[in-house]
């Protein structure tokens, strides 16, 4: 089932005024067109109502493989809009495979404003992610955690997104750089379980107001660890792994 979440994804130039003024329910994730990657991972795994993408960018080849990706989520009950200006003023209407958008309005509930958890911030990334990215190559299924977790990485602290036996994403606000190597505290009930990792990946984000700049980072873990890893994650992660798609 859908979450109470709509995910929009637009030019840096057009986010905020989207964001502001569209009619969209639940808890707005505004991701800027440069971070497709970071905005495709979030749709696979929240399941949002509504995936509202910029109709001038999805007229992009960009925009226009980025909403292939997302099309089947249609089928599991998420509605994909395309957003136009029109008169001064953002509107929706549903995407239909193979034709222009036409200002209509789309109807929609009021949205909410509620306050995003420290793994679920609404990010705008600076960073250009290439078309290439967008597909994930995971070795391993990943699993969403069901609450927030407090990890410690090198010292500072971050919050766990996601995890597998082999990686993990987390959100944190030192910057971490591809390929450096770090050291990972997992924590739990009675213990904590300390890895080493190498940074796959690396987005500086710039959220909306209500949160600070972060770093989102993809973890490649390293030794041994893979059955701790598993255990770690049925105490933690929900049952299902997150929805992937490959080419």
């Amino acid at each position: 089932m859908p979450s109470d979440v709509s995910v929009i994804v637009a030019d840096n130039t057009r986010l905020a005024p989207i964001r502001d003024s569209a009619s969209l329910p639940g808890r707005h994730m505004p991701f800027a067109s440069s971070a497709l990657a970071s905005a495709l991972a979030s749709i696979q795994a929240y399941r949002p109502k509504v995936i509202a993408v910029d109709a001038i960018f999805a007229e992009t080849p960009a925009g226009a493989t980025f909403i292939e990706q997302i099309e089947p989520l249609a089928k599991g009950g998420s509605s994909i809009l395309l957003v136009v200006e029109n008169d001064g003023k953002w509107v929706t209407t549903p995407h239909s495979r193979g034709k222009s958008p036409s200002p209509r309005v789309a109807v929609a509930p009021e949205p909410k404003i509620v306050k995003p958890s420290a793994h679920a911030i609404a990010a705008v990334s600076n960073v250009a992610v290439p078309p290439g990215e967008i597909v994930s190559t995971r070795r391993a299924p990943r699993f969403l955690v069901k609450n927030p977790i407090d990890v410690i990485v090198e010292s500072h602290h971050a919050s766990l997104v996601d995890i597998s036996v082999l990686g993990a994403q987390i959100v944190c606000a030192p910057v971490l750089r591809p390929k450096q190597k770090i050291k990972v505290d997992l924590t739990d009930a009675d213990k904590t379980l300390s890895l080493f990792a190498h940074v796959a990946w690396s987005m500086f984000e710039m959220p909306p107001s209500q949160a600070e700049p972060h770093y989102r980072v993809g973890l490649e873990f390293t030794g041994a660890a893979q059955q701790a890893l598993e255990k770690y994650r049925q105490r933690h992660c929900a049952a299902q792994p997150i929805p992937i798609r490959t080419r």
